[in-house]
């Protein structure tokens, strides 16, 4: 009876032994992304704030970010190393510079006890430009000349001239 009472004990502590020390070496976890604008515009300046949840140290940090038009992505990438703020915080930025892209994509590279972890990629589509006009239908009809009538008028008056001569012409006896 003693050697059960001491197997199932052992097995209880290894148990509590092995789950303890399965959760001290999680996964690192993006916790939360923060991007600053929170509405960015191309060729803007963001500055990325990652929480992570991880118990161990990590020894870096990436930050990979993709500007895309549609579904379509530009061939660079930015690849930069994010700097630790506090122990689970760490902050990267990075300036946009296609100026025709819609949206980014960024997702964080994690280096933990020599192996890479990768988070979720996210998509965030870009704001678009209010003050950039790049309507073609829209002009300033002030600064546009007026030739049109001034052409019209021309004619107006050149068809009266020759209307006015050719009768001249024909009453000549």
């Amino acid at each position: 009876m003693k050697n059960i009472t001491e197997t199932l004990l052992f097995a209880f502590a290894f148990l509590v032994v092995s789950t303890y020390a399965s959760t001290g070496i999680a996964d690192p976890t993006v916790v939360l992304v923060t991007i600053d604008p929170a509405q960015p515009l191309p060729l803007s300046t963001l500055t990325f704030t990652a929480m992570l949840s991880i118990n161990e140290t990590i020894d870096d940090i990436r930050l990979i970010v993709q500007e895309c038009k549609e579904d379509l992505c530009f061939v660079h990438d930015f690849n930069l190393s994010m700097e630790k703020l506090t122990n689970d915080i760490y902050q990267g930025r990075c300036t946009l510079i296609e100026e025709e892209a819609t949206q980014i994509k960024y997702h964080l590279k994690i280096v933990c006890n020599e192996t890479w972890y990768n988070s979720n990629i996210t998509l965030l589509p870009l704001a678009a430009d209010t003050k950039k006009n790049t309507s073609q239908d829209s002009y300033d009809p002030i600064s546009t000349p007026d030739f049109e009538v001034t052409l019209i008028i021309l004619s107006i008056v050149s068809l009266l001239f020759f209307n006015h001569w050719r009768r001249k012409s024909s009453q000549k006896p």
